[in-house]
This record gives C-alpha cells, sequence and structure tokens, in this order.
C-alpha cells in the first residue's frame, strides 16, 4: 500500500519521534527506549521514556507511552511520572504529503517546570507531515498542534515541529522544536538534536535537549534505541 511505504520511508529516517501523522501499517510495530541525563535548575536527574506504536488495520494506529523522572534531591518536587495512550487515524496520503487525528487518555505530566497538571486527562492531536526523498536521501518533516485538558483544571497546549534526514549512508540526523503554553506554572520550550546510526537490527541515536524559554534551566543529554517492524 502506498501509505505503508510512505510511512517506512519517514520511519527509515528517525522514526515518528513519538508524533507525525502517519499510521502503522496494519500488523506492524514501533518502539523506542530512551534514557537521559539531565540537570534541572542545577539539580541532576535521571529519566527514562518507553514509546511503542502498533497497526491496528490501514490508517489506524495505538500508540502508548510511559515516562519518569527523578533528582538526586531526596523528595525533590521535580520528580515526575506520567503515562499517555492514544488512537491515530491517519486520513490524507498524497505524494508524501500526510495529515492525521490522533486522541486518547493520559495521566500526568512530565514536564519538570510545570506543576499540577498530575491528573487524569484527554488530550487531542492534529498533524501534518511530508516523507520522501531529496537529493537522494531519505527524510521526513512534520508539524503538531497538541490541546491537554486535565481533570484537575490544567490546560496544557503545544506545538511540535521536527524533521529528520540521512545524512550519509546509515547516518541520520533528527531535530526536534517542542514550544508549550498553558494556565499553570511555567512555559516551556525546548529544541533537541539527535545524531544516530541505523543498525540492521535497531536505530541507535545520541542526543542533547535544551530548554530554552527562560522559566527554568534544563537541559540533558540522551540515549535513544529504536526497533520496529
Amino acid at each position: 500500500m502506498r501509505g505503508s511505504g510512505c510511512f517506512l520511508l519517514a520511519m527509515a529516517v528517525t522514526g515518528p519521534a513519538w508524533a507525525g501523522p502517519w499510521a502503522q501499517p496494519e500488523g506492524g510495530w514501533y518502539a523506542q527506549a530512551v534514557i537521559t541525563a539531565e540537570e534541572l535548575e542545577g539539580i541532576r536527574g535521571n529519566r527514562v521514556e518507553l514509546y511503542g506504536e502498533y497497526g491496528l488495520a490501514p490508517g489506524w494506529s495505538v500508540t502508548a507511552k510511559s515516562e519518569a523522572v527523578a533528582y538526586e534531591t531526596a523528595g525533590s518536587q521535580f520528580d515526575r511520572t506520567a503515562w499517555r495512550a492514544t488512537l491515530r487515524r491517519q486520513l490524507v496520503d498524497h505524494k508524501g504529503w500526510a495529515i492525521g487525528v490522533e486522541a486518547g487518555l493520559l495521566e500526568g505530566n512530565s514536564v519538570g517546570g510545570v506543576f499540577g497538571c498530575d491528573s487524569w486527562g484527554g488530550e487531542i492531536r492534529v498533524s501534518g507531515g511530508l516523507s520522501g526523498l531529496r537529493g537522494g536521501r531519505n527524510f521526513h518533516a512534520f508539524a503538531d498542534a497538541v490541546s491537554v485538558r486535565y481533570e484537575d483544571g490544567c490546560v496544557r497546549h503545544r506545538a511540535e515541529i521536527g524533521y529528520g534526514v540521512d545524512l550519509w549512508q546509515n547516518l541520520f540526523l533528527g531535530q526536534q522544536l517542542w514550544i508549550e503554553r498553558g494556565s499553570d506554572t511555567a512555559d516551556s520550550n525546548k529544541y533537541e538534536t539527535k545524531l544516530g546510526y541505523h543498525f540492521d537490527w535497531a536505530d541507535l541515536a545520541v542526543g542533547y535537549r535544551q530548554e530554552f524559554a527562560g522559566d527554568f534551566d534544563e537541559q540533558a543529554v540522551l540515549l535513544a534505541v529504536s526497533f520496529r517492524h
């Protein structure tokens, strides 16, 4: 199917980075684990993120993500746990262009400088993306608009923009930007750069993530491993 081919082309670069409009092919799956060593307001911590997708039917995928971060200070107010489960529908697939929508449930918020937003909630997402070949290199680019509403009244809105490109042979580059605003505490702007390698058995990448909104200081280095079928 053409839709499956476009998704696999995008995945062959850097994976969806937990965003984008592409649905998995029926029976196909994608999984990623990320470990980060980070520093928030001068306090060191470690974060573990697990993410997966599964293709239910043509144009339909389910996704799940679990995340936890703990800092060196015992009982740190910055410690966070969160999870999310969604259903994604790819609506458009035309000449490499794709549009998708996604909705689901979540609990908690993993943004270190944001307090509250710890209850149950719902998320909706609208995504657009382009994948293909440019100059003989695989690439993909996407832009998402996300709205999250929590049971405790917290509301967060987020824009996510990213791209990935094969640089040379099995070497790839991925970059992503998050801009988040909401009703509780800090604004958050983050960018991330990853450099990785396509092995036969998995993709392995190292990267750097930086907060730059100015409401709090945060930076992290990360290691990511991705599998697909």
